[in-house]
């Protein structure tokens, strides 16, 4: 046994040269130069090298800055590619950071007052440069009216511009220091992404970013037809543009016991049907009910809007031993028996952890979920399963947090690490893009795929570059050729 050494210019990643074609075909970097103010002359890497060095880096499954010197020399077949170092891509990324604000707002308990001091950055022009590239790549076309789901995350971090949450007692809670972004999302697609300190409430600003996220898609033609957000959308003010826009929403609906009209009408059982719904993981038998619902005229420019809340009530489990039949207890055990054989065939979503869901709100007798709508076509029915869909919120933050590096922002300040986070949904974005292009000739590519199935099935193939613009694949699958053709 012998060995010897080769002077071919080879390469284990070589899916990546297909996906550079690609990008380089759509026009991506001039989208991204157009996007952008310019660097200043003297600078050696255009914003398009910073901005495409980290999606490239991410693609192959880098997570953190300095995996990009690990990855420069199997991407040098490809001629001309400009990739920075780890210094240079840190250094870029913080050149197109924008401003931090500061927002004051005051907060009432009982008799005591807060003023409550939080920092955000929009970065506007770099969230428009996400848009306008995901529409490019074709992840986003024209025409179609999208679903608008618009929800936040934590990022744990104990970054220096962190905040942090003190406890009642004085002392640092280590468990509540980061930074919450607020993302707005078009099926698996970050589309604007404004990110707050960890001590900004879920509603803090949600006007703002709502209007600001309309614009930006107008601006690239995108049509949005309807908004799924939790209580946080419960927001006069983004009602009434969402209403003024044409644009369906349904938002969880944010009852107190102050709504005397309301709770009037939640009793009332002219309102109440039994019906039974049916959602990844469970199998509800429930009352629903349609309730009109008027909003008050809060200022001069807040006019009275009617709206609708789909109401859905389970009884609490000491209603439900005073009201047990025999016919209940029946259906009770088929439906146990329903998804233990779902189970077994694989049907349910899988948790990963135990989930404790929030949202009963118990009132007398019976535990009520509440969903605010202006759609008055949609069954009651409809909007409940519309709104559980945006479940899989979580789940798409959870991609973007392990294989995008959403977990690990890279800056010491918030601005800097808003950066982090938009380039990190372009790289994404284009993920999505390329997976819906290259799945006409790669047939075994999923278009729900995480990043690691990618990078193993399509990234990772030998190939050797042997001549200007000549790439020979060393694999049996016939995609690649038709990709470079």
């Amino acid at each position: 046994m012998k060995a010897i050494l080769s002077n071919k210019n080879i390469t284990t990643l070589g899916g990546i040269v297909p996906v550079l074609k690609s990008i380089k075909e759509y026009g991506i970097p001039q989208v991204i130069r157009s996007s952008l103010k310019q660097r200043r002359n003297q600078a050696r890497y255009g914003y398009d090298d910073i901005i495409l060095g980290w999606v490239l880096t991410t693609l192959n499954g880098g997570t953190r800055l300095e995996h990009i010197s690990k990855l420069k020399k199997k991407f040098s077949i490809v001629p001309r590619l400009k990739l920075p170092s780890h210094d240079a891509l840190g250094r870029g990324m913080k050149q197109l950071s924008s401003e931090t604000l500061i927002s004051e707002s005051i907060t009432k308990h009982g008799d005591k007052t807060k003023i409550v001091t939080s920092e955000y950055n929009d970065n506007i022009s770099l969230n428009r440069m996400l848009v306008r590239t995901t529409k490019r790549i074709g992840a986003l076309k024209e025409g179609p009216k999208y679903t608008l789901d618009i929800d936040a995350t934590f990022l744990h971090t104990e970054r220096r511009g962190a905040k942090r949450s003190i406890k009642k007692n004085g002392k640092i809670d280590y468990t509540k220091i980061g930074f919450t972004p607020m993302v707005a999302l078009i099926g698996d697609l970050p589309v604007n992404i404004s990110l707050r300190n960890g001590n900004s409430g879920s509603r803090f600003r949600f006007y703002e970013f709502l209007e600001n996220t309309l614009k930006l898609l107008e601006e690239s033609k995108i049509s949005v037809g309807r908004l799924v957000s939790d209580a946080a959308g419960y927001n006069k003010r983004a009602l009434l543009l969402l209403d003024k826009k044409g644009i369906k929403f349904n938002i969880r609906f944010h009852f107190n016991k102050k709504m005397a009209v309301f709770k009037k009408k939640l009793a009332d059982p002219k309102y109440w049907r039994k019906t039974e719904i049916e959602t990844a993981n469970h199998i509800w038998q429930c009352d629903i009910a349609d309730i009109p619902y008027t909003m008050s005229k809060e200022r001069k420019y807040h006019p009275e809007v009617n709206y609708r809340v789909v109401a859905m009530r389970i009884p609490t489990e000491t209603t439900r031993r005073h009201m047990d039949s025999i016919e209940q207890i029946e259906r009770r055990a088929y439906i146990k028996e329903r998804m233990k054989e779902l189970s077994r065939k694989k049907v349910l979503k899988e948790l990963a952890k135990p989930y404790e869901d929030r949202n009963w709100k118990t009132i007398g007798r019976y535990s009520y979920k509440f969903y605010v709508t202006n759609d008055f076509k949609k069954s009651a029915e409809e909007i409940i399963k519309e709104y559980n869909r945006r479940g899989d919120a979580e789940r798409k933050f959870s991609f973007m947090k392990n294989d995008f590096g959403w977990s690990l922002p890279p800056f010491m300040n918030l601005n800097e690490n808003n950066v982090f986070l938009i380039v990190s949904a372009l790289a994404n974005n284009i993920f999505r893009g390329v997976v819906k292009l290259f799945r006409k000739v790669f047939p075994g590519l999923r278009l729900n795929a995480r990043l690691p199935e990618f990078k193993f099935t399509f990234i990772e193939v030998s190939c050797e570059h042997i001549d200007p613009g000549i790439y020979v694949f060393y694999s049996k699958e016939e995609g690649y050729v038709k990709l470079m053709e």
